[in-house]
């Protein structure tokens, strides 16, 4: 049994007049199968909101991870991001190398909604402490940049981003997702293209994924496939998942999913999992 990225924290806000307002967020992840201690490696910042946009300053996601993916499978062992919950990340065809990131220093800002349309950008300081920072030495404002817009309206939902990092050799990627939802059924797409990764130049690699889910009251099938396909490299990747969710109550569910993810050369992995989630 595994603890797939359970998380605990705790958020607020304190007015400031004129509109303004100041904001924090501490956020832990945590094992409920271990005795392991409470950190601080999840997203934990203070800012300032307002109707300019937020502004905000610490540990967080990148604008690039929070453009997201069509991926169903998520903090799973068939999560096609290759987050923390999969194997090893065995099946990991978006966001792969360094780009699916929680960076520390980092300063980010959020627009407010402009019909729909979200716009997030941040700069990531020289500090040595976070995985795009190979060169501790070298204390840049923007080590990396991350930039991405969302837009979500009615049954469709996009997000195009990009990132640059240029303690790598300026390695970056840049990636568009669409999702659209009809009646019980929500269709979901994403296109990648990363260039030099860890800072070599030529090895880039292109990937897509596919998915749909369709409810039923409580039941929801989920299934996706996706393809990574790195230039020059004797690694390409394939992917298939399906599962089955089932909504115990508002705040309870659990599922059932299997997933064969495919390397070139070696042997497949086959998975099948199983669990239980609970929000609170």
């Amino acid at each position: 049994m595994t603890d797939e990225v359970s998380r605990v924290g705790f958020k607020g806000a304190e007015d400031l007049g004129g509109g303004l307002k100041a904001i924090y967020q501490y956020e832990t992840g945590f094992a409920i199968n271990s005795t392991a201690a409470l950190g601080s490696r999840r997203n934990t910042f203070l800012g300032l909101a307002g109707d300019f946009g937020t502004v905000l300053a610490g540990r967080h996601d990148t604008p690039y991870k929070l453009a997201g993916s069509a991926d169903l499978f998520g903090d799973t062992a068939a999560d096609a991001q290759g987050g923390a919950g999969s194997t090893g990340g065995a099946t990991c065809i978006i966001g792969c190398q360094n780009f699916d990131l929680r960076v520390d220093n980092a300063i980010a800002y959020v627009s407010p909604s402009f019909s729909g349309l979200t716009l997030i950008a941040a700069i990531v300081p020289g500090s040595g402490t976070n995985a795009i920072d190979t060169n501790p030495n070298a204390n840049s404002l923007t080590d990396a940049y991350s930039l991405a817009a969302k837009y979500g309206n009615g049954p469709l939902e996009a997000s195009l981003a990009y990132e640059d990092h240029n303690n790598l050799a300026d390695e970056s990627a840049w990636k568009l997702n669409v999702g659209y939802t009809m009646g019980d059924l929500k269709l979901g797409g994403t296109y990648e293209d990363q260039k030099d990764l860890g800072g070599v130049a030529g090895n880039d690699a292109k990937a897509y994924l596919v998915s749909a889910a369709y409810g039923m009251g409580p039941i929801t099938l989920a299934a996706q496939f996706g393809k990574r396909n790195p230039d020059g490299a004797n690694n390409n990747m394939t992917d298939i998942a399906v599962g089955v969710v089932y909504g115990l109550s508002k705040r309870t569910s659990t599922y059932l999913g299997y997933c064969n993810a495919k390397p070139e050369g070696v042997s497949a992995y086959n998975v099948i999992t199983v669990g239980l989630n609970h929000d609170f």
